[in-house]
């Protein structure tokens, strides 16, 4: 009767010894994994950043900003990371910074186990300069944001000026502010809707340079070639306009020459009126 107690107690055991080994094992793995990455954090933490790497990434040509700058604005605001231990070094208070800047669409700061700070940077592109009727010159991001100009860089874009007097807000989004009835905030955002037209279309993007809004709240648009203007009026119906226009450049204007008429209004729906 004892053997076979003592047999029954020794099945058990073994039955259990298993997963109690298994059990242990991978809490020794998880304490282990633990204490690298704890261990990991502190030498992390003490590493000294001694090398900064800035990357600008941009959809356009035009460049607004520079490494250099960067780093100077950096070095003025005393969020230079180089020199700093990681443990100080607060990435975050970079980026915020950085993003104040209305020529910077997004920015992403890493830490490397190495020492090495990666500031990535992604540059918004302009697609109109703006000149309000209190001559403040400003741009339009492809994003709807409002941007700087910069005395360091120009870009060659169309230009939009005349009845406009909404004035520059650093990072303002022209597509969410046009929920406003505000007229001048829907003139921006008028603007940018043609732009946009604009440089998607081959033809158009090389032939209209300036936007101009009349003192009717009327768009106007300037060729590069010709002297005429190009009546839109509230530019409501801006996809058919510029259809017309085409049209009416490619069958007309070639048979009576560019200089022929010195307004086309294309204010009425399926017309194209031309005015000598």
């Amino acid at each position: 009767m004892l053997r076979l107690r003592f047999a029954t107690l020794n099945m058990t055991m073994k039955k259990y010894i298993k997963p109690i080994l298994y059990l242990l094992l991978i809490i020794l793995f998880v304490s282990g994994t633990i204490w690298t990455f704890r261990f990991a954090q502190r030498q992390q933490a003490k590493r000294v950043c001694d090398m900064v790497r800035v990357t600008i990434n941009t959809d356009s040509s035009e460049v607004f900003i520079t490494e250099n700058e960067i780093i100077d604005q950096l070095l003025a605001s005393k969020l230079y990371p180089k020199g700093q231990s990681a443990g100080v070094l607060n990435a975050h208070a970079i980026e915020d910074y950085l993003l104040q800047n209305s020529a910077i669409q997004a920015v992403n700061v890493f830490t490397h186990l190495s020492g090495e700070v990666e500031i990535e940077i992604m540059q918004r592109q302009p697609i109109v300069r703006i000149e309000n009727a209190q001559r403040q010159q400003f741009y339009i991001g492809s994003d709807g944001h409002l941007m700087a100009t910069n005395p360091n860089h120009t870009a060659q874009l169309i230009i939009a000026n005349g009845n406009i007097s909404e004035s520059f807000v650093p990072n303002r989004n022209i597509i969410e502010s046009a929920e406003n009835t505000d007229f001048t905030t829907l003139v921006l955002n008028k603007i940018y809707q043609l732009v946009t037209f604009i440089r998607n279309d081959d033809f158009l993007n090389a032939f209209i340079d300036q936007i101009y809004v009349n003192s009717k709240n009327e768009f106007e648009l300037i060729p590069k070639i010709g002297n005429q203007i190009i009546l839109l009026g509230d530019a409501e119906n801006y996809e058919d306009q510029f259809k017309r226009l085409q049209q009416f450049y490619h069958h007309g204007v070639r048979k009576v020459g560019w200089d022929a008429y010195r307004i086309i209004n294309l204010k009425y729906n399926n017309q194209v009126i031309g005015t000598k």
